[in-house]
Order: structure tokens, then C-alpha cells, then sequence
């Protein structure tokens, strides 16, 4: 029971979580229980359940030892069933809440990013082009980069334009004047 895996570098403590490695608290660290009975930070589940794809019908999770899926509540990771044994072997000042069992009385804060509710039509006509556009925020950039591609044409690809043309680097030729 120290370890999840017999390979593990490090035995896994019961008051710190096997993905992290930090210490429980009841905050971002808060102890959540999947339905396989193992035990991961508020945090991790989070940063597990972002990684879903967004077309499921029903988020489930695999827990990350045995693969055993979880199902996400609508509310997101916050939701999920805390472990009171765990939070019982916290020092007294981090198990403190409200009333546990009424979920209007926690604040929960979801450290997931938000799933959009549907995707946002994209706008028409030039304006909305041009919105779209990232280079045309930058339009001093575009302007110095293409004199700079003028100036390298008129330095690099005259002089050799010069000398296909012409045998030699000269383009002009010179008269000679016989007095």
C-alpha cells in the first residue's frame, strides 16, 4: 500500500498526492476520491480532466493507475467527492469548513479551463477579415521587412543578374574615347 506501482522512485505518503507529490490541504491540494477508490489533489484531476475531449456526451476521467473511469460531474473537479479520511489525517486548521455537506456553503473554484457553451459564429465582411488577421496588428513589422527584402534584392540580386548578363559584375559598359 505505499507505492501504486512496485517500479515507483518514491513510496507515496497518504497525505500527499501520487501524481504531485504535495502535501493535502483543503484548497487546490483538496483530496478527491475517484470511483476506483485512488485518491489524487484537486489540482491533478483538474489539469487530468482538461485533457478531455470536448465532444464526449458524459466527461469521464481514467484514473491514471488503473484506468478505471470516473464520471465528472457537470460542476467540474470541484465537484467530485472529497476524501474525509484523508482530510481527518490534516492538521486541524486545514480540515476547517463551513458545513461540509451542504455544497452551497464551499466556494468552489474551478481550475480547469472552461469549456465553451457553443462555438462562437465568425463574423463577415473585410473588417472581420482583417480582425482575423494577426499580421495586420503588426503593420510597422511589414513594413520594415519588406524594405529590407527590397534592399537585399538591389544588393544581392542586381550584382548577379549583372554578371549572367553581362560575363563580369559590371552592367554598364564603358566607352573608351581614342583621341
Amino acid at each position: 500500500p505505499g507505492s501504486p506501482h512496485p517500479t515507483s522512485p518514491k513510496p507515496t505518503s497518504p497525505v500527499e498526492c501520487s501524481i504531485c507529490f504535495n502535501t493535502y490541504d483543503n484548497t487546490f491540494k483538496t483530496p478527491k476520491l475517484l470511483q476506483c477508490s485512488h485518491v489524487f489533489c484537486l489540482e491533478c484531476v483538474a489539469r487530468l480532466s482538461t485533457g478531455l475531449p470536448p465532444n464526449q456526451a458524459e466527461d469521464q476521467l481514467p484514473c491514471p493507475f488503473c484506468r478505471q473511469l470516473t464520471n465528472i460531474p457537470s460542476e467540474g473537479a470541484p465537484a467530485l467527492e472529497t476524501s474525509k479520511e484523508l482530510l481527518a489525517t490534516l492538521p486541524p486548521e486545514l480540515q476547517a469548513s463551513d458545513d461540509p455537506e451542504n455544497p452551497d456553503s464551499c466556494i468552489s473554484i474551478d481550475v480547469a479551463m472552461s469549456k465553451p457553451e457553443s462555438p462562437e459564429a465568425p463574423a463577415e465582411g473585410l473588417t472581420a477579415r482583417l480582425s482575423r488577421c494577426d499580421m495586420c496588428d503588426d503593420w510597422k513589422r511589414i513594413v520594415l521587412l519588406s524594405a529590407l527584402i527590397i534592399i537585399l534584392f538591389c544588393i544581392i540580386l542586381w550584382p548577379v543578374q549583372c554578371a549572367l548578363k553581362t560575363g563580369n559584375l559590371r552592367c554598364f559598359t564603358r566607352t573608351v574615347a581614342m583621341s
